[in-house]
């Protein structure tokens, strides 16, 4: 569909919904939507595809901003700072990750790699037997728990673990099992998207993979499994109508399995409230932020966003003290719903005002931008760098999972590099 013909069918669209009775809008976020939606087109309008980061970005906060003004969610009204800050943060987003789009850089190295190195050959083998490990260890991990219901034991683990109250200790061999399928998620999407051949084993592989998320019990982790294939899907212009419907189910039934099994008994299930509490509620909860006068929490700014290096300047000698929940995130903000999460310019505002969002909006859409480019000049291993993040740039509604786990996301860069430069450099 030509740029203008999806441009005036949205422009309609959204003027329909604002426009609607019972629909209550002010002003600001009138513009806002309009200006989020025109940052969409433009970039739609560049580049002809909805894969590049600075289109999802602006189109994702477009549709949770008119979900949020048309749906009756019963979650409490926005103010016009947070929409404010939204602009901020899609702007800065936006245009770096453009901007990176049109800049040369010289190239030291060849990426031209067409096919993973050799070395997964032993990999494979590594992983599978480490899958059946941790699949073993989260069972007795649930079991211990709650021997009724395994799932409802690894979610009970994971909130006691957040208050520092797990006394659970895997085996050695468990917890060495655990850090090797952190990895999971890049080699499958290598095996499946750049190996030529689908053997047994792979299909093996990939099984034991969907087994281990479902055990985890973890909604997150199922979501960047298939968003990574959603991702993977766009890049190849396989993504027809019929199978991001496909995707789309998949991932909201996959999400509802998970929630409903780590379910104690007796829930009850509504819909409604389940959609409002995943993806809209972070937003009146951050907007609660905005509008609290919250101090820093010392004179180190960064003690949220940068805790993960907190550790190592202490080492170095530093008087820098890390809280490692500063906010007592895993407590509840009501909006009305409880909820713990506080979209992923939380930190940045925290640690350092709008400063924080500006700054950081430049600095992901940088590396977004970055990604994306390499993505489109043919690197097989930007793509899969792309793919295993692609839930991180999804999930910014929800919270910021970029420095949340920023050693995985370290990792995960360092591994994918392994995976396609170790036998170039062997070879040297």
């Amino acid at each position: 569909m030509p740029c203008d013909i999806l441009l005036w069918n949205l422009i309609w669209f959204v003027l329909s919904a604002l426009f609607k009775e019972n629909v209550v809008t002010s002003s600001m976020s009138f513009v806002v939507i309009i200006i989020l939606l025109l940052l969409a087109c433009a970039t739609y309008g560049i580049f002809k595809t909805i894969s590049h980061p600075a289109f999802i970005t602006s189109f994702l906060w477009f549709c949770i901003l008119l979900i949020y003004q048309t749906v009756d969610h019963g979650l409490y009204a926005l103010s016009d700072k947070l929409y404010g800050v939204l602009l901020l943060w899609n702007i800065g987003f936006c245009f770096s990750s453009l901007a990176i789009c049109y800049v040369r850089f010289p190239i030291f190295v060849n990426w031209h790699y067409d096919k993973y190195n050799s070395g997964m050959k032993v990999l494979l083998p590594i992983f599978i037997i480490s899958l059946l490990i941790a699949i073993y260890g989260l069972y007795i991990k649930g079991n211990y728990y709650n021997s009724d219901n395994i799932f409802r034991g690894i979610r009970e683990s994971s909130v006691l673990a957040m208050e520092g109250e797990d006394d659970f200790q895997y085996p050695m061999y468990v917890t060495f099992a655990m850090a090797v399928v952190g990895q999971s998620v890049a080699v499958l999407i290598s095996l499946l998207y750049v190996g030529k051949k689908k053997n047994l084993f792979v299909i093996i592989y990939a099984c034991l993979v969907l087994l281990f998320f479902v055990m985890r019990s973890n909604k997150y982790a199922m979501a960047q499994l298939l968003l990574a294939f959603l991702a993977i899907s766009s890049y190849n212009n396989t993504l027809s109508k019929r199978k991001f419907f496909v995707y789309l189910v998949c991932f909201l039934g996959l999400m509802l399995t998970v929630h409903l099994l780590r379910a104690g008994d007796g829930y009850e299930f509504d819909f409604v409230k389940f959609i409002s509490v995943y993806f809209l509620a972070p937003l009146p909860a951050f907007d609660s932020v905005l509008n609290t006068h919250i101090d820093y929490i010392s004179d180190f700014h960064g003690e949220y966003t940068l805790r993960f290096i907190i550790p190592f300047l202490q080492t170095l000698g530093f008087s820098v003290e890390g809280n490692p929940d500063p906010f007592n995130l895993h407590n509840w903000t009501y909006t009305p719903l409880p909820v713990n999460v506080y979209t992923i310019m939380f930190s940045y505002y925290v640690d350092w005002g709008y400063w924080g969002i500006i700054v950081f909006s430049i600095l992901l859409g940088t590396f977004w931008g970055g990604i994306w480019k390499g993505v489109k000049k043919g690197y097989k291993v930007a793509l899969i760098i792309y793919s295993c993040f692609f839930y991180m740039l999804i999930f910014q509604f929800f919270a910021d999972f970029f420095f949340q786990y920023f050693w995985v996301t370290f990792q995960t860069i360092i591994f994918t590099l392994f995976l396609f430069f170790c036998n170039h450099a062997y070879k040297k």
